[in-house]
């Protein structure tokens, strides 16, 4: 484990974070976008190549006991209307670590706010995280996180998957918090590089009594990490004992400020999307306002969480996973206008 860089950043104000909350605010919902009759949809993550913008996103069976996560691949001329391309992960029988589950989420996209969207190789590759296991059902523990490589981004088929794990939640340096399983990543070139390293990355693990936290590991090379800190850094936990999730980050920056999208989850009230704000990666300020996405409508009446962010010609586009009674699960959109 690699300590904290040692900060002189000054903090982020809340009079920071309510400008913010008005450049990324989203507030008129204009519902599904990948929605499945057979499958659950979920966790979107959208880049930019050659104009055309392509969304992987994950399925699961509705029956999910017989089921895992696999990935897919979508793209749109709008960031409206989505057109299928096909699997890029598919469960298998080959008994390995990543076998039954394979949820992935693409890496180096430029998280400049006013930013190109692109997806940039790194290595002469073009790489994905993602969360991985080898049992059926619904997020079964435990989860690994991995990586693979492609020359071509929007070939679904040329993806590479690496031998092992690049984390796991029984390393050694894990912290006490994610030693049970460890979800979604979000993996960046960080250009103004204030851990030190060229590369980081920021996800959720999840501790033995089904809490979930944030965490950084950093890397110089994209392939080898190393956790970063012995804490997590985002642990918005009260005394209320309902509090469950903080999860499923996106990190953008805004100027010299770092945002972080993630989900509170809270049982028994659902989950919804919120922000922080940090200028070192380490110390962040949680926005305490109104959240950026929450349930509202019938057919979100349950969750309205897991964001993934776009700018695109001076408008926010903010997909989210929707979740309602009728057991459904989809991408959903929201915008600025």
């Amino acid at each position: 484990m690699i300590p904290f860089k040692k900060s002189d950043y000054s903090p982020v104000t809340d009079d920071e974070l309510l400008v913010i909350y008005k450049k990324i605010a989203t507030p008129k919902k204009l519902g599904a976008v990948i929605k499945w009759d057979n499958d659950l949809t979920d966790s979107p993550t959208v880049f930019k190549k050659d104009g055309i913008y392509y969304m992987y996103f994950i399925a699961i069976s509705k029956d999910c006991n017989i089921s895992g996560y696999e990935t897919h691949l979508a793209k749109s001329a709008d960031l409206l209307n989505w057109e299928y391309i096909g699997p890029v992960f598919k469960r298998n029988d080959e008994n390995r670590w990543d076998s039954k589950q394979c949820a992935g989420y693409a890496s180096f996209i430029d998280i400049d706010f006013e930013g190109t969207n692109e997806m940039s190789p790194v290595n002469g590759n073009y790489y994905i995280s993602y969360l991985a296991g080898n049992s059926d059902g619904y997020e079964p523990d435990p989860l690994y996180m991995g990586m693979a490589k492609n020359s071509n981004p929007i070939n679904p088929d040329g993806f590479v998957r690496f031998k092992e794990p690049i984390l796991r939640p029984d390393d050694e340096d894990a912290r006490p918090q994610e030693k049970r399983t460890l979800y979604k990543s979000f993996i960046f070139q960080d250009k103004l590089g204030v851990t030190g390293y060229k590369y980081v990355n920021a996800y959720n693990g999840k501790a033995p009594n089904d809490t979930e936290r944030i965490f950084l590991a950093v890397s110089n090379d994209a392939e080898h990490w190393e956790r970063y800190g012995d804490r997590p850094i985002i642990d918005h936990f009260t005394e209320n004992e309902k509090e469950k999730i903080c999860g499923d980050p996106q990190i953008i920056l805004i100027d010299d400020i770092y945002v972080m999208f993630f989900f509170h989850y809270i049982k028994g009230e659902g989950a919804y999307n919120t922000f922080a704000a940090s200028r070192d990666l380490v110390n962040w300020n949680i926005w305490q306002g109104e959240p950026l996405v929450k349930p509202e409508f019938e057919w979100e009446n349950i969750h309205a969480h897991k964001t993934w962010f776009v700018r695109n010609e001076g408008k926010n586009y903010h997909f989210y996973c929707a979740v309602n009674d009728k057991k459904e699960r989809f991408i959903a959109l929201a915008v600025s206008e």
